[in-house]
């Protein structure tokens, strides 16, 4: 679907002007006639592709909650999402669109939510599906929409920590290339003609701003083409980010390794809950992980689970499990509770992300204060010892 901007006028002579998503002009024009509106003008919103709508997961989770909310107050699938239509965000309003459209046609609800893309998306897909096998649909999104705001929640303070550290470091870049391009560039014609005059630390630092020179370029022209490659390129991203996520998931105490698998802890625990058993509950919390190791990782033990195979079992043949998980869910088995320990396991493995990603930030921001200030004031000091040893050689 592609997203376009819209002028109408209305039977007042009022003018209406919005965004509005349709798979071409022509559907969206109709859709405003249908509305009583008057179209002006219908153009394409810029740097289009013609695809599935994404979902973010604070999007989802508000669909969620309220088609919950409203299915459960006695209002039919369809008369929800045409009321949706009306109150959501444009793109979210699209996709109740299209999945109302779907549904009049026939199609389940997790068929029909198939128009969206993205890791959420996919994580509501398996929610109607585990809805559709219990016959509970309503409390299985509801439930499933709170684990998705929480998981929303987690990333956005997650995403807020890291801002600070990461501004600190471009800045410290910066830093260097300001006196590797403007300061010593400006100070080398000084010391021509001083030969072995000039002292070794002022050498090397003149030495080291040729360098930032010649590569930096090359650094900037690699980083944008891969920029652009992961733009174009879904297969690369994929596996650019499965390899990031294979490297930081290693070590014991991993926060990314923690997050990920609280977010699965938390999808299984919402299916459980809900009434769906542990062999297709644990297909459904499956299908959303992204990382391409993990997810073929959770995939193997779908027959494990279906032989009858204990869950605290099935999670220590999974690398990178983490201990903390499979002690909960050992305590739940024990007390016939694993959703809720699922649950209180998915807080635990969430809170210690946070709490781990807090601490290396912490850390990280004023050891990279520190070496920035301490290379600019090296750099200062030298640079200047090398123009009192021309001063010297002048005097002489």
């Amino acid at each position: 679907m592609k997203a376009f901007h819209f002028t109408a006028l209305g039977a007042d002579g009022r003018r209406h002007r919005g965004v509005s998503y349709a798979a071409e002009a022509a559907a969206l024009r109709d859709r405003l006639i249908d509305a009583r509106l008057h179209p002006v003008t219908i153009r394409p919103a810029l740097l289009q592709h013609q695809g599935p709508l994404r979902l973010t997961e604070a999007e989802a989770a508000r669909l969620g909650r309220d088609l919950a909310q409203l299915m459960t107050s006695g209002m039919a699938l369809a008369q929800a999402l045409s009321l949706l239509e009306t109150r959501e965000t444009p793109r979210v309003s699209a996709i109740a669109r299209e999945v109302r459209q779907r549904l009049i046609s026939g199609e389940p609800l997790s068929k029909a939510l198939e128009v969206a893309s993205g890791t959420p998306a996919r994580f509501l897909q398996a929610l109607a599906r585990g809805g559709e096998a219990s016959g509970r649909q309503s409390e299985v999104l509801a439930a499933g929409a709170r684990s998705l705001a929480a998981a929303d929640q987690l990333k956005k303070r997650l995403i807020t920590l890291c801002i600070y550290p990461v501004f600190v470091i471009l800045v410290a870049f910066g830093s260097i290339a300001i006196y590797a391009y403007a300061v010593l560039p400006s100070l080398e014609p000084a010391f021509e003609g001083m030969g072995s005059d000039i002292p070794p630390q002022t050498q090397a630092v003149l030495t080291f701003g040729a360098i930032v020179r010649l590569l930096m370029p090359i650094a900037a022209a690699g980083t944008a083409a891969l920029a652009i490659l992961l733009a174009v390129s879904a297969r690369a991203r994929r596996t650019g980010g499965d390899l990031v996520a294979r490297l930081l998931m290693r070590g014991k105490r991993s926060p990314m390794r923690d997050f990920v698998f609280a977010n699965f802890a938390s999808r299984l625990a919402v299916m459980l809950q809900a009434g769906v058993p542990l062999a297709p509950a644990w297909r459904l919390a499956r299908e959303p992980v992204t990382i391409a190791s993990l997810s073929r990782a959770l995939a193997v033990q779908d027959e494990r689970l279906m032989e009858g195979v204990r869950l605290s079992e099935v999670l220590r043949a999974i690398p990178n499990t983490p201990p903390d998980l499979i002690h909960y869910v050992l305590m739940g088995e024990q007390s016939g509770q694993v959703a809720k320990a699922l649950n209180d396991g998915s807080a635990v493995l969430a809170g210690r992300a946070q709490e781990a990603i807090e601490r290396v930030l912490s850390v990280i921001t004023p050891l990279v204060i520190i070496v920035v200030g301490g290379m600019v004031g090296l750099i200062t000091m030298m640079v200047f010892q090398g123009l009192l040893a021309v001063g010297d050689a002048v005097a002489m």
